[in-house]
């Protein structure tokens, strides 16, 4: 399956903005992307996938963990904790991430310095990360990779910290 226009256009945005930047993770979960309603579920969802999927390629990389000590305390917080409820803003918004060389390695084979950029897609860039997913196990499709888990809220992540 291949991604999406509109979210190829949002994932390169995004990624870009990590190159060589710390933000955090909550950016994952926002920006204007039109087949996936901003705060919702299904939002939360994509942003889990999205997180998993480009960790697992090491794209990102988590440089300040919050309310977790490790990746898979992380990945368990992230898919039970909102980003767009109350506590779930720590979680989402402490958690520090950045992209990795390979990233830069992957952003500077496709695109010209930051102030030479178009603001559209670059097929040749979403054709490289597709690839990059395939490869790493977590191709582009439909289903979830890493399921929320709406219904246990805050206190999982409670549990799992300590």
């Amino acid at each position: 399956m291949r991604i999406p226009k509109d979210i190829a256009l949002w994932l390169q945005e995004t990624l870009l903005e990590y190159d060589g930047w710390q933000w955090g993770l909550v950016s994952f979960a926002l920006g204007e992307i039109a087949s996936v309603p901003a705060n919702s579920e299904a939002r939360w969802q994509f942003g889990v996938d999205t997180i998993y999927r480009i960790l697992t390629c090491d794209l990102i990389g988590v440089d300040v963990y919050m309310e977790c000590h490790d990746r898979a305390s992380f990945l368990g917080a992230i898919r039970t904790v909102s980003p767009f409820v109350g506590s779930g803003g720590f979680l989402w918004n402490g958690t520090q991430v950045s992209g990795t060389e390979r990233l830069s390695k992957l952003v500077k084979a496709h695109f010209p310095p930051p102030d030479q950029r178009e603001d559209e897609s670059n097929p040749a860039f979403i054709e490289a990360l597709e690839q990059i997913f395939a490869e790493n196990g977590v191709p582009w499709s439909d289903k979830s990779l890493l399921p929320i888990m709406p219904a246990q809220g805050a206190s999982v992540i409670s549990a799992t910290t300590r």
